[in-house]
């Protein structure tokens, strides 16, 4: 039987990291989606889930390089700061998924594509470094943030993405998300998963 479980434990601390870097807190004075959501505007986790993964995968595809991969696992909910749930209730979670790939040759024209594509979302994009290994960042559209990395570590590309903060407690949902899996289903985002058995007792 698949130890999921066991699996998406290997990958916490990097599904953590991700969130920090593109999570629930507000940055600076900039609005972002879980600012602008009422109780009776926001998504459900689960669809939040589905934006991110579609948004990833589609994303990707404006792009001319192959071997995509889920380098941080599947699609992982986190639990939302009380200050970026704005009235959404205590138990608050957003989904965040990532896939990478060996780095393209034109960094400089993927990441205009990325933008453009962003863009076409309606999404709010700015680019640092657009001469030399660009990084692409939005807000808003399908999703809360997401990022375009051209030089991620070893020599990839990253693209990543967060939902807004969504009513739910993160660790049911994951919970019920490993539960699903180890019933032999297919997750959006789980693509690519390496499913790993659980070693003889």
């Amino acid at each position: 039987m698949p130890a999921f479980r066991t699996y998406m434990r290997m990958f916490t601390a990097a599904a953590v990291l991700l969130v920090g870097m593109t999570g629930c807190a507000e940055k600076g004075s900039n609005t972002t989606m879980s600012e602008k959501n009422t109780p009776e505007e926001a998504i459900s986790a689960r669809e939040g889930r589905d934006r991110v993964v579609e948004l990833v995968f589609n994303t990707a595809e404006q792009l001319d390089v192959t071997g995509w991969w889920p380098r941080n696992g599947a699609a992982w909910a986190q639990e939302c700061t009380p200050e970026s749930s704005h009235g959404l209730g205590d138990a608050t979670s957003a989904y965040s998924y990532d896939r990478w790939a060996p780095q393209g040759t034109d960094h400089i024209e993927d990441a205009k594509r990325v933008s453009e594509y962003w863009e076409s979302l309606g999404m709010t994009v700015r680019t640092i470094n657009p001469t030399k290994d660009p990084v692409v960042f939005a807000e808003g559209g399908p999703v809360l943030r997401a990022e375009f990395d051209t030089d991620a570590p070893e020599q990839s590309y990253s693209i990543s993405a967060i939902a807004p903060c969504s009513p739910g407690d993160a660790y049911t949902l994951n919970e019920e998300d490993s539960a699903e899996r180890d019933q032999g289903k297919v997750l959006p985002g789980d693509e690519g998963l390496v499913l790993q058995e659980e070693p003889p007792q």
